[in-house]
């Protein structure tokens, strides 16, 4: 198991994104809640998905656009944890938002296709402008990844939605959201 400090790994980023970029840069904020408890992951799959992620994205920002990135817990998400089928101890949220994002599908599915991870479903309703996105590990686990795509207007927003478990396999509500059973 790999535990790593998320907030400080998203600086590292922020930090080496603002001296490798050549020209204008867009400005960042950070927001790390207080209390973030340290994350626990199987390997260092999401550690490098995480700062993969975020370099391409601010690395590929419009420079007139500012990003923003906050992490926080969420103690539970009812309806996806009834719709993925999977109860995790909490979830972390990792929102990126901004005007210049340029985040696609796509972009996501090779990212974590590279990480090991494969994109079981994209779901959205036809009046939404939000997309959600499942991905689980290729070598057949039960763990989970959730992505969230909504665009507008004016700004693009991308949740990554991570379950952390307290034990070291992830405990299911069963194989999907009609048959989930709490134990």
């Amino acid at each position: 198991m790999e535990k790593f400090n998320l907030g400080s790994v998203i600086e590292d980023v922020i930090v080496k994104f603002s001296h490798n970029r050549v020209g204008d840069k867009p400005p960042v904020f950070l927001m790390v809640s207080t209390g973030l408890p340290p994350v626990v992951w199987k390997d260092q799959t999401l550690k490098e998905f995480v700062r993969r992620f975020l370099y391409d994205t601010l690395l590929t920002n419009d420079p007139d656009a500012t990003v923003e990135v906050s992490v926080r817990r969420r103690s539970e998400l009812r309806d996806i944890e009834e719709f993925v089928g999977i109860k995790p101890s909490y979830w972390v949220q990792l929102r990126v938002l901004s005007g210049g994002l340029k985040i696609m599908e796509a972009s996501l599915e090779e990212l974590l296709g590279d990480m090991g991870y494969r994109c079981e479903e994209w779901v959205g309703v036809e009046t939404s402008r939000a997309r959600l996105g499942i991905f689980g590990t290729i070598a057949g686990a039960d763990l989970k990844l959730i992505v969230c795509l909504e665009s507008n207007s004016r700004k693009r927003r991308c949740d990554l939605l991570l379950p952390i478990c307290d034990s070291p396999s992830p405990v299911t509500a069963g194989p999907g959201p009609a048959k989930a059973e709490r134990v």
